[in-house]
């Protein structure tokens, strides 16, 4: 592989061995092989636990700054995209992100359009470009804020992500959450939640804060959404009822964006609460992350990708 950068790169790639088709420490040192071919310092560091990968791109980057005194600072997710946003919620600012995608659905590498083969992977890191993205925020109701790439979902799917474990994504990969979903459906019993953008409140049963198109792989939420919009894309579900009906349920999985059949609005902020006082959760790019009431805002061109 040919490096086309013209300053030198010091990258660490951040990987989650379990992830994905990644086997053990030894099949991300030979990712790292590649890019140290192609012309990169790289060290591997492995993550331990949830949240390891934030702690591990947190302190990159003061190792990178030493490692790359006046080139360029990468920092390279190997895994799914839970394993990314650990490591976009850990990113320095003066970092580049990188991605190796390892997961099920690699939601952000479709929507950069990154090979999803890590082989090509490691070849785009070598010869692609930096550009930024913008990222969400969600803040919940103690002021704890948690960055996504992608989107975060509220309330059906939600309850979906939570019940989906690593074990049913392995065995049943993209199948998973769409057998899980069937069962939470039936199961009924969903609280109202309140959209707020602005003066106007929205009332819904489920609702998705989309920064870019895809969703759980290749399916699509808003097809005007995009990294680098400047905004926050929200689909309204008024009831999970209406994902089932024939027409609906024809029109997602012919993968066709699911604003076009659901109401949707464009926003740099929105607020989610549950009226009724129900422990609605919210599933930040893919993994449960806190309950409402929440805010969710946009920051525009936020984090540097190579894409």
């Amino acid at each position: 592989m040919k490096k086309t950068r013209d300053t030198t790169t010091a990258a660490v790639i951040i990987g989650n061995p379990n992830s994905g088709s990644a086997g053990d420490e030894g099949y991300l040192e030979g990712f790292a092989d590649t890019l140290r071919a192609g012309g990169l310092t790289v060290e591997v560091l492995n993550t331990e636990r949830p949240d390891h990968a934030t702690e591990l791109a947190a302190a990159a980057g003061d190792r990178l700054v030493i490692a790359a005194a006046a080139g360029d600072r990468l920092v390279i997710a190997a895994g799914g995209d839970g394993t990314v946003n650990e490591v976009l919620n850990g990113l320095s600012a003066g970092a580049t992100l990188g991605i190796l995608p390892l997961g099920t659905a690699n939601v952000l590498a479709r929507e950069l359009g990154l090979p999803l083969e890590p082989q090509g992977a490691c070849e785009r890191i070598l010869t692609g470009s930096a550009s930024r993205m913008d990222v969400g925020v969600a803040t919940d109701d103690d002021g704890a804020e948690r960055r996504f790439a992608c989107m975060a979902g509220i309330g059906f799917d939600a309850d979906v992500v939570r019940e989906v474990g690593p074990r049913l994504k392995r065995y049943l990969r993209s199948l998973a959450f769409p057998l899980v979903a069937l069962k939470v459906f039936f199961r009924g019993d969903r609280p109202q939640l309140h959209i707020k953008d602005g003066d106007t409140t929205h009332v819904v049963q489920y609702a998705v804060v989309a920064n870019g198109q895809y969703y759980g792989g290749d399916f699509e939420t808003a097809e005007d959404a995009s990294l680098r919009s400047g905004e926050l894309q929200v689909v309204l579900v008024e009831k999970v009822g209406h994902l089932m009906r024939p027409d609906v349920l024809a029109h997602v999985l012919a993968k066709k964006p699911l604003d076009r059949t659901m109401k949707s609005f464009a926003s740099g902020r929105v607020v989610a609460e549950s009226p009724s006082g129900g422990r609605v959760p919210v599933q930040i790019d893919g993994e449960v992350w806190g309950r409402l009431p929440m805010s969710f805002r946009i920051e525009p061109a936020a984090v540097a990708v190579i894409r």
